[in-house]
């Protein structure tokens, strides 16, 4: 039997202990306090638990095939446990999005002590998420609204949270689903993977190219940013990969200071280590860390290095 283990996350806030935290900003408009508004979220958000039940947001999981299982993301299988197997086992894996009757529920269980929900997922454009939680809030007559990230892992993440801290303020509907699109739309998800085989693997790119990938040690870099994925370099080691990945986060710190979040596939060291490097060298508002869950790196495989930010 596989025991459950909760993911954690740490968001410091300088001059604050290192405990989750809410950002020292307000961002909604003063209103109602008796106004309630829930947050719902698909798990590529990869909020750790903690920090969504801490936030009040409720994360519908997605689903991974591992071989013949069938797994409900972020839940049946904890990340580490499963790179070791996709490594080793070396089965077909694939995933889909919940169901319209996954989001209904989690819409009426999120509407019994709420006025209102805004659901945000996963970038429409790599997944059908988006849609069908479109279709399922039609039910809700205005109640539930759905907000396309544009993104994916803490990219998506942040806007969740944001939306979830304007909501906790008193904002009615309307004003919470403002402020997640305007996170949204400063977002920024960059990443880096660490070997083509996964995506080899699962079709994503074919056998000669990823040969010729690995043969040249490529380490691709690209960002979700503006509703699509741009190409950022196609770096030949692991270390100039990571250097684009701060480059990028230090031009937009330009703008003022920036909420930071690192995400990685079973490579904690060096999450820990990018984040330690951004954090000194980067004014930052907040900082997070977590693992992708598995059906974020299924594709992708460990080694996957990201950051999201926005300012």
């Amino acid at each position: 039997m596989i025991r459950q283990r909760k993911q954690r996350a740490a968001i410091r806030v300088p001059g604050k202990s290192p405990s989750v935290e809410k950002d020292a900003r307000t961002w909604a408009k003063p209103g109602d306090p008796s106004m309630k508004i829930s947050v719902v979220t698909d798990s590529a958000s990869n909020l750790p638990r903690d920090l969504a039940e801490q936030s009040g947001i409720t994360l519908v999981p997605m689903i991974l095939k591992f071989g013949a299982r069938a797994l409900l993301d972020g839940e049946d299988m904890p990340p580490g446990e499963f790179y070791k197997a996709l490594v080793e086992e070396k089965v077909a894996v694939s995933t889909s999005g919940p169901s319209a009757g996954d989001f209904k529920a989690a819409f009426e269980r999120a509407l019994a002590d709420a006025d209102g929900v805004v659901c945000v997922n996963v970038a429409s454009f790599v997944s059908a998420t988006y849609s069908t939680a479109v279709s399922a809030a039609k039910d809700f007559d205005g109640r539930v609204r759905v907000v396309d990230s544009r993104s994916a892992s803490l990219g998506e993440g942040f806007v969740a949270l944001e939306a979830a801290r304007a909501g906790a303020s008193g904002a009615d509907l309307d004003t919470v689903v403002a402020r997640a699109e305007a996170v949204r739309d400063q977002m920024c998800f960059a990443a880096t993977i660490n070997t083509f085989e996964f995506l080899r693997r699962s079709g994503r790119v074919n056998a000669l190219l990823a040969y010729a990938g690995t043969a040249l040690n490529i380490k691709p870099v690209f960002a979700f940013r503006g509703g699509k994925i741009e190409q950022l370099g196609r770096p030949r080691t692991r270390a100039r990969a990571i250097d684009r990945l701060v480059e990028e986060v230090r031009d937009a710190s330009a703008r003022g200071p920036l909420h930071l979040g690192v995400a990685h596939a079973d490579c904690e060291e060096e999450a820990e280590q990018m984040l330690a490097r951004l954090k000194a060298e980067i004014p930052n508002v907040e900082t997070l860390i977590s693992p992708f869950t598995p059906l974020m790196g299924a594709h992708t495989g460990p080694g996957v290095l990201g950051v999201a930010f926005f300012s």
